[in-house]
């Protein structure tokens, strides 16, 4: 196997039950073209649409269906700027906070230069962000599987994504969850920036898959 553009060519598939031709190339398609966007414009992103991805996110497998997720969803322009502010400070700090350790971002000099950087903006200028929550433990690995969902349904809308990982910290804070009314027990799995793309966002290349055995 050799190394492949992101969006490389739909292999002709097998139709799954109840999809046709079109909508099992289309599922492959988001796939393969979904992009990390971190360039959006100013328009809002519609509520119906947001709740369109939230829906397409709860509908992700989970271990014995517990469903272990909640959401955050910030449009209002003064609390995201606030917290962009927050989170980057909260990378800055020095000795780091808990949430920065236990998040592995503490002593990552690389990290540190680019939050520390004028034009850094760790929610990309996005107009929404969606923070997903997982809601018992154990359960950060389903909230993936619903976040990237979220992302695949974004991409058949025309809007842009990327998950932001750095935010971590950030929404993990006692105080963060208080001001959200988000329970202390909760643990935040990964925040989503949510938008309309500000140009196009070129495809990367993929490493071939790492198969150790084939058995």
């Amino acid at each position: 196997m050799t190394a492949t553009q992101s969006n490389a060519d739909v292999a002709e598939t097998r139709n799954p039950p109840g999809a046709g031709p079109a909508e099992a190339e289309g599922a492959l398609k988001a796939i393969y073209q979904r992009r990390a966007v971190r360039a959006y414009t100013d328009e809002p992103v519609p509520r119906e649409e947001i709740e369109q991805l939230l829906e397409a996110a709860i509908h992700a497998p989970s271990a014995v269906n517990l469903q272990p997720w909640g959401f955050v969803v910030i449009q209002d322009r003064e609390t995201l700027t606030r917290y962009a502010e927050e989170g980057k400070m909260l990378l800055l700090g020095d000795p780091p906070t808990e949430e920065v350790v236990e998040s592995g971002f503490s002593g990552n000099d690389w990290l540190r230069q680019m939050a520390a950087s004028a034009d850094f903006a760790i929610f990309h200028g996005a107009p929404a962000l969606v923070v997903i929550y997982a809601t018992s433990s154990g359960g950060t690995q389903d909230c993936f599987l619903a976040a990237e969902n979220l992302m695949l349904a974004a991409w058949t809308l025309g809007l842009g994504t990327c998950p932001v990982g750095l935010a971590l910290p950030l929404f993990n804070r006692k105080e963060v969850k208080a001001d959200l009314n988000v329970p202390s027990d909760w643990v935040a799995a990964l925040p989503i920036t949510v938008g309309w793309p500000a140009g196009e966002t070129p495809p990367t290349t993929r490493r071939p898959a790492q198969i150790v055995a084939w058995r």
